[in-house]
């Protein structure tokens, strides 16, 4: 049997087999090795650029507190940048670290944009303003602006909050400690937006809407005085035309309530000076289309309020002064239909003087009267009971209805007025609006102050 051997290959194919790998895996190491000359040429320019700033640090006004400059004069690529430098290492990282992200960010766009014109140049600017809280909260409102080559301007803000005695930083929930007390922040934001000429007429716009969510993010940005807070949004946030930041000022004391007590401020009340004399004018049987406008027009010059108690068919014989006479802010009282003497009538015929009264005053006024009161000052207690409202006579009765002088007018608010007075005229008799601007000068040098009978009876309850 013949044994057949196989050929044997010649040597010099696995020669050729080992050169092959041995080219391959050299050809693999330079590739990688060129990537990663490459990465590390990219990271070795951009840590040179941010290497390459000069650090400086200063004290400051403010105990305890350095500034920091770090500046760069790279002619694409300058900066300048300053931030607060305090005793709390977590609180100046949490600073720094903002920082550098803004200006590592600026670097790297600088990169791209120089990889398509060497000749474009950038600026980045990081300044900040110190405020101050009961002389021991400091918030520091750092502004951001940021230019990149054309078209490319970028203004923005971030605020830090530091407390000096504890050495810690302070957010916004600790001043406003529960979404409750920020959902009534976020309302007190909204309302002093509409008082701002730039936001009042685009408050309904989805970006305003958007940015006064009572979400934590929207008012993160926030600095603290003794008397207002303030809370800071970027340009375009709230609107594409405008441009600057926008600081919303909300007064402390509107929103002391929802503060965190170590932030809270003491809120001085206002003392008002109670008047020590008082006195209520009224006016029967109008309105009068000569006499009341008249009456209306010295009122309002001495600044006086007074009581009308109005008759039901004069008002609708001269509409438009009963509405006058409300809309200067005057009282308006329940007279009956006729100046009828109401003890005379039955129930039924009262209950009609009285509702035809109330629905002539709310058809001129659109209000419904506040008081009654009974013609001649006839009543008794069948008469009340036939209205809700609230019966009122007077104390002083200057009979200008009988002697219509206007001079004995005055007499007779001479001598009988007196502290916490109902005095009686009528506005129908011309004398009395001819003599009504001495009576109330003269009242005015006494040192009396002008009130409604609704006024006056409120103040007898406080007593």
């Amino acid at each position: 049997m013949t044994t057949i051997h196989p050929k044997k290959k010649p040597r010099w194919v696995d020669l050729l087999l080992i050169c092959a790998i041995l080219s391959l895996t050299v050809l693999t190491i330079f590739l990688v090795s060129m990537r990663n000359g490459n990465i590390s040429s990219n990271d070795h320019e951009h840590t040179a650029l941010a290497a390459s700033a000069d650090i400086v640090k200063e004290k400051t006004k403010y105990n305890g507190i350095y500034i920091v400059t770090e500046k760069s004069t790279n002619k694409n690529a300058p900066y300048t940048i300053q931030y607060p430098k305090t005793s709390s290492k977590v609180f100046n990282q949490s600073v720094k670290d903002t920082i550098h992200k803004v200006r590592d960010q600026y670097l790297k766009d600088m990169e791209k944009s120089l990889q398509k014109d060497d000749q474009i140049a950038g600026n980045l600017s990081i300044t900040y303003k110190t405020i101050i809280h009961k002389k021991k909260y400091y918030t520091f409102v750092l502004t951001q602006s940021i230019y990149i080559g054309k078209d490319s301007k970028q203004k923005t803000v971030k605020t830090f909050m530091y407390d000096q005695k504890n050495n810690k930083q302070i957010l916004l929930q600790d001043v406003i400690p529960s979404q409750k007390s920020l959902t009534q922040l976020a309302n007190a934001v909204k309302d002093a937006m509409s008082k701002d000429k730039e936001l009042k007429n685009i408050m309904n716009t989805p970006s305003i809407k958007k940015a006064t969510k009572p979400l934590w993010i929207n008012f993160e940005n926030y600095s603290l005085t003794d008397q207002t807070l303030t809370i800071y949004y970027n340009s375009s946030i709230l609107s594409k035309n405008i441009t600057k930041i926008k600081a919303v000022h909300i007064p402390l004391s509107s929103i002391n309530n929802i503060v965190a007590q170590p932030y809270k401020v003491k809120v001085k009340k206002a003392v008002q000076k109670k008047p020590t004399k008082v006195v209520a004018l009224t006016f029967d049987d109008g309105p009068s289309n000569t006499v009341t406008p008249k009456v209306l027009k010295i009122l309002k010059k001495h600044h006086a309020k007074a009581t009308f108690f109005m008759v039901g068919s004069q008002v609708n014989a001269n509409p438009k002064i009963a509405k006058q006479v409300w809309k200067e802010g005057h009282e308006i009282g329940n007279h009956s239909y006729t100046h009828a003497n109401l003890k005379q009538l039955t129930n039924a015929q009262i209950k009609k003087q009285l509702s035809m009264t109330n629905k002539a005053i709310h058809k001129a006024t659109g209000h419904n009267p506040t008081l009654f009161r009974p013609p001649y000052g006839s009543v008794d207690n069948r008469v009340r009971s036939q209205t809700k409202l609230p019966t009122v006579l007077w104390s002083v009765d200057t009979r200008d209805w009988e002697h219509r002088n206007s001079k004995k007018l005055l007499s007779y608010v001479k001598k009988y007025t007196y502290p916490g007075a109902i005095v009686l005229m009528h506005d129908i008799h011309m004398p009395t609006a001819n003599g009504l601007d001495n009576v109330l000068n003269y009242l005015e040098k006494q040192g009396y102050t002008f009130v409604t009978v609704s006024e006056l009876n409120n103040m007898e309850k406080k007593k």
